[in-house]
């Protein structure tokens, strides 16, 4: 074939020509008709044209009066070719590099090879019309990521030209693709692109809808199709394959049963140099896994497929034009995300090489993580350039399979399947696993088909599939049409994994009752369902050593509030998670609270170990009960100290439950010797609590023990004047003291045979009702009986206990004193207890405490180091 370009005939570039190269010839035609538009479109190409451009348009178009520019130009703009030029223009957008090499392969010994790429592209068209063809395929080649390599025993046929030109070739892979796709798809064969001698690639279309739509003009008929790309290079015997994994088996399948191939896929060996703490590191504090930050390598957005919210939805970080890295490591380091797993890496967006790229990972069968680089339009040594920055950075290559080594026991894996939205993620110890549980019933596969119309200006959807028409194509086989626009329908299937809350909840109840049955120090298993923040939370109940403990089973965090109230009932509580994988738990847990995961449950019962895992975590919340107890009492105090005589500005903030919690923890360290009733007896005539101090009185040479029991209620309120106290406040308090008085446990107990004062702690009260309420019962409590009715403050005990606490060494030495002196503060003559007369109370123990000296350690430590010395 001659490479001298001719002028191209009229038939050979028709609008089918150009609609093949996707140029949108109609609008440069449409301005070319406007002289005013047109002259501006011939000026700005002209203006583009360098020297050696001119000079290569001249010998191609043989335009007269080269010499004198001026005339040359205008003879130009006249060229009846111009309009041609134009569509060349348009079609070499995004095309240079492929347009440089089809020239280099076509026209190898060309003269002037500085001209520019448009001069080029117009030498190639006007050469041979086809060959922009073979640029449009190369550079649709070119921006697609590598495909599937395949090798072949034996070598190729040279079949590359017939199946570039004959159609009985031609029509035998689109007959084999038409079948490979359950004969639901169409097929054509488009163009190729010979590379080099023994170096082809194919373009083929496959119709996936066709439809009508509106267009600005006109409505126009729209095929929508997708593209599949292969390569032929017999020098290598290799098949690469750039589509869909169905369409690309049925192009495997041609070879192998058109010229009986045996195509194997090339597979890279499985990398397993790497140390997983190191690609942690790199998360956690930003220290590369080569030591050194590679230059010109920045990571503008990374997509994680883990997150702590529920159904771990895929977690974006971004910052375009920017490095992300200092933001991964803080939502690392917050916790934010995780890498429980390479597979958490979903996507990487960097820019290097004046490139911006993206990585995705793709779990293999086997377990392996892929990490494939979109290498779209990157030559070779510029790709090898980023895969040995990001090998440098993260510690493991690029285009090769990576052993995932983060890969957790079967716990981790169970509460992993209790966050996945659906099946998707599932390895195969995923799936072995998930039967089990689905045996179990404890999680299964809600499956919900939908029907959208295909046409994409009608809205039809619907989940009922006797909502779409039926036309019946053959007899086998049927077709789903819209009712409102008759276009096809297309059926999606989306599973979703659903725990099933209620069965977790009994399966680990009925695990509980069998380790309470059969432990001798356990007894009394009960259900206990309790509201907080209009929240509803069952507990599981039961007593070990003679105290009560408590297990809860939920399917999320626990908000940090949540946990205090739990915290301020006082009952060591382990708290059993579903899809929330352990690190998360730890690190919202509190440490007044136990926290694990079902899957530690699961596992645990499975290899008979979960009475000593029960064992285990009962005893260490039994070393902590103390430190509990502290630790809520510390909290308490700050929110009785924040109610102080507030009510109304309360509301939906602070109510009587929280108020009967805080009390008891506050009570509970000043008083050991105590009990709360409260809610938990709601029904029953009993006040909130009781507690006992007990002293020794010193008189001369004798010693009495002296022995006190006080009851207590709470009363809160939101009114502005303070708790009303009405006439039934009155009998029922008035009841309770009566009542507590007639038992043995009380009469054989206290010194006074009798509960020494109920208090009242509130954050308002109305003092002539409390004053009227305390004279009513000392005139009506049984006779020979003096029970003394006193009033407190929520804000008053608080500073009780911040004394305590102040004063805790003198205490400590003086314990006698200041019980004594507490009893004095709870049986005041004046019935409403104030800050100033606890103050004065306590003045006793600074003074006792006076004659107690200590030890000066740090003297003796001085002396004990000059005397070695």
């Amino acid at each position: 074939m001659s490479n001298t370009p001719q002028v191209v005939h009229e038939a050979k570039a028709d609008s089918v020509y150009w609609d093949n190269l996707l140029v949108n010839h109609e609008k440069i035609s449409e301005i070319y008709l406007d002289t005013q538009k047109a002259e501006a479109a011939k000026s700005a190409f002209i203006a583009y044209l360098s020297p050696t451009d001119k000079e290569g348009l001249q010998s191609i178009l043989k335009l007269s009066d080269f010499k004198e520019e001026q005339k040359w130009t205008q003879n130009l703009k006249d060229s009846p070719e111009f309009l041609n030029l134009l569509f060349l223009k348009e079609f070499l957008k995004r095309k240079k590099k492929a347009v440089e090499e089809v020239f280099r392969c076509k026209v190898p010994d060309y003269a002037t090879p500085s001209i520019s790429p448009l001069t080029k592209l117009i030498h190639l068209f006007y050469t041979n019309p086809d060959w922009l063809l073979e640029v449009f395929v190369l550079n649709e080649w070119r921006n697609k990521i590598s495909g599937d390599i395949y090798i072949a025993g034996k070598d190729f046929p040279d079949i590359r030209s017939k199946l570039s030109r004959d159609s009985v070739f031609q029509q035998q892979l689109i007959n084999i693709l038409y079948r490979n796709s359950g004969q639901s798809s169409e097929y054509r064969t488009v163009a190729h692109c010979d590379i080099d001698k023994k170096h082809s690639i194919y373009l083929l279309y496959k119709l996936i809808k066709d439809s009508k739509r509106p267009g600005y003009d006109e409505n126009k008929r729209i095929k929508d199709r997708d593209q599949i790309l292969f390569s032929l290079d017999n020098s290598k015997h290799t098949l690469e394959i750039k589509a869909s994994s169905s369409d690309a088996i049925g192009v495997k399948k041609y070879f192998d049963e058109q010229f009986n191939t045996i195509l194997r896929k090339m597979e890279s060996s499985v990398f397993s140099n790497y140390n997983a703490e190191d690609i942690i590191q790199l998360f956690r504090e930003g220290t590369p896994v080569g030591d050194e930050e590679p230059d010109d390598f920045s990571i503008e957005s990374i997509t994680f497929s883990n997150s702590l919210l529920i159904k771990s939805p895929d977690v974006i970080l971004q910052l375009k034009g920017s490095d992300i890295w200092p933001s991964v490591n803080d939502a690392f380091n917050r916790g934010i995300v995780d890498l429980y797993s390479l597979k958490d890496i979903k996507k990487i967006g960097f820019r290097s090489e004046k490139h911006s790229k993206s990585i995705r990972s793709i779990v293999l069968e086997d377990g392996n993580v892929f990490f494939k680089l979109n290498d779209s339009n990157l030559d070779g040594s510029t790709k090898n350039s980023i895969k040995e920055k990001f090998l440098n950075k993260f510690g493991f290559p690029l285009d090769q399979p990576v052993r995932n080594k983060f890969d957790g026991g079967e716990a981790f894996k169970v509460d992993q399947i209790f966050r996945f939205a659906s099946t998707d993620p599932f390895t195969h110890e995923h799936k072995k696993i998930y039967e089990e549980l689905n045996a179990h019933q404890l999680i299964i596969v809600n499956e919900e088909t939908s029907f959208h119309c295909s046409n994409p200006t009608c809205s039809f959807i619907t989940i009922d599939r006797a909502g779409v028409k039926v036309l019946s194509v053959d007899d086998e086989r049927q077709q789903l049409i819209c009712p409102e626009c008759d276009e096809s329908i297309n059926q999606f299937t989306n599973e979703e994994l659903v725990p099933k809350g209620k069965n977790i909840e009994n399966f680990i109840n009925q695990l509980i009752n069998t380790f309470v049955n059969h432990h001798q120090s356990c007894d009394n298993p009960t259900t206990s369902t309790q509201t907080f923040k209009k929240n509803k939370y069952t507990f599981k109940r039961f007593f070990y050593k003679d105290e009560p403990y408590q297990i809860l089973v939920t399917d999320s965090l626990l908000p940090k509030k949540t946990l205090e109230w739990i915290e301020r009932k006082l009952i060591p509580t382990i708290i059993i998670c579903y899809g929330i994988d352990k690190q998360t738990s730890d690190r919202y847990a509190i440490e007044t609270v136990e926290q694990i995961t079902f899957g530690d449950i699961y596992v645990q019962n499975k290899s008979g170990q979960f009475f000593n895992l029960m064992e285990t975590y009962l005893k260490d919340l039994e070393k902590r009960t103390h430190h509990i107890v502290v630790t809520a009492a510390m909290k308490a105090t700050k929110n009785l100290t924040y109610i102080g005589d507030k009510t109304s500005t309360l509301e939906n903030i602070y109510d009587e439950n929280m108020l009967e919690d805080d009390a008891f923890t506050i009570i509970k360290h000043l008083f050991p010797n105590s009990e709360k009733w409260g809610k938990e007896y709601t029904g029953h005539p009993v006040p909130e609590g009781i507690f006992a101090i007990q002293y020794k009185e010193n008189s001369g040479s004798v010693s009495t023990e002296i022995k006190h029991a006080f009851t207590y209620d709470c009363k809160f309120t939101l009114e502005k004047s303070g708790y009303k106290l009405g006439s039934s406040e009155n009998r029922k308090s008035l009841h309770y003291i009566n009542q507590l008085n007639r038992l043995v446990n009380i009469s054989t107990y206290c010194t006074s045979r009798e509960v020494t004062s109920h208090i009242f702690i509130g954050n308002k009260f109305r003092e002539r009702q409390a004053r009227a309420m305390a004279e009513f019962i000392r005139e009506e409590i049984v006779k020979g009986h003096h029970t003394k009715p006193v009033f407190i403050n929520s804000k008053d005990l608080a500073y009780l206990y911040d004394q305590f606490i102040a004063n805790k060494d003198k205490i400590d030495k003086t314990p006698d004193i200041f019980y004594k002196q507490i009893a004095a503060i709870f049986t005041t003559d004046d019935v409403i207890i104030t800050k100033e007369y606890i103050d004065e109370q306590l003045e006793d123990i600074e003074i006792a405490a006076e004659s107690y000296s200590i030890l000066n350690t740090t003297k003796l430590t001085k002396k004990l180091i000059r005397k070695k010395k």
